[in-house]
C-alpha cells in the first residue's frame, strides 16, 4: 500500500514538473515589459553544489540565495517570481521536519527506541531532499534570469538637433551582458 502511494505521488510530481518545464519553455520569449536596463547577470561560484551555492551578483559574493529576491523582483518575471517562492517554501518545510525527532522526544509518552531511531532517521533524509529540490529550484531561477537579461533589447529615442532645432530620431539594439 505504501510503495503504491509512494508511486502515484513521484509520478504525479513528475507530470507537474514536465508541464511546468513545457509552460516555461512555451512562453520564454513572450514579456508585455521591459527588462530593466540596470539589472545584472547573476553567477554560481565554480565548485556550488545541489546542497547549497554561492552566488555572485556584480561580482560580489551574496550572503544568501535569498539576497537574490531584489533582483528577481525588479525582472518582474512570474516564472522567475513562482520558482524562488517554492525555493523559499521547500527551505522552510526543510527546517520544520529537522524538528521532528525533538517534537517526539517531548511529546511521546512511548519511548521505544527503534521508533524515535525512525523518525530521527526519517526527518533527516525528507529534510535534506526538501533541501535539494528547494536548491534546484533557485539554480533554475538563476537560469532563467539571465537567460532573460541575454534577451535583444530593442530602444528608440528623439533628441533635439540644436542646429536646426528639429527631432533626430534614432532606433538601436543591445544584445548580451
Amino acid at each position: 500500500m505504501r510503495t503504491t502511494l509512494l508511486l502515484i505521488v513521484l509520478l504525479f510530481s513528475l507530470q507537474v514538473a514536465n508541464a511546468q518545464r513545457r509552460r516555461d519553455e512555451d512562453t520564454a520569449h513572450y514579456r508585455a515589459m521591459p527588462i530593466p536596463a540596470h539589472l545584472l547577470p547573476i553567477e554560481r561560484a565554480y565548485g556550488s553544489s545541489s546542497l547549497g551555492s554561492v552566488y555572485f551578483y556584480g561580482g560580489k559574493r551574496l550572503s544568501s540565495p535569498y539576497s537574490l529576491e531584489i533582483p528577481f523582483y525588479e525582472l518582474n518575471d512570474p516564472t522567475v517570481s513562482h520558482r524562488f517562492q517554492t525555493f523559499r517554501t521547500l527551505t522552510t518545510l526543510s527546517r520544520l521536519t529537522a524538528l521532528l525527532p525533538l517534537a517526539y522526544i517531548l511529546l511521546s509518552s512511548n519511548r521505544t527506541g527503534g521508533t524515535y531511531w525512525t523518525i530521527y532517521g526519517g526527518s533527516i533524509a525528507a529534510s535534506l531532499t526538501l533541501s535539494i529540490v528547494g536548491n534546484g529550484q533557485i539554480n533554475k531561477a538563476v537560469t532563467r534570469y539571465n537567460d532573460l537579461l541575454r534577451q535583444p533589447r530593442i530602444g528608440m529615442s528623439l533628441a533635439p538637433v540644436p542646429l536646426t532645432g528639429s527631432l533626430a530620431a534614432g532606433v538601436g539594439v543591445s544584445y548580451g551582458f
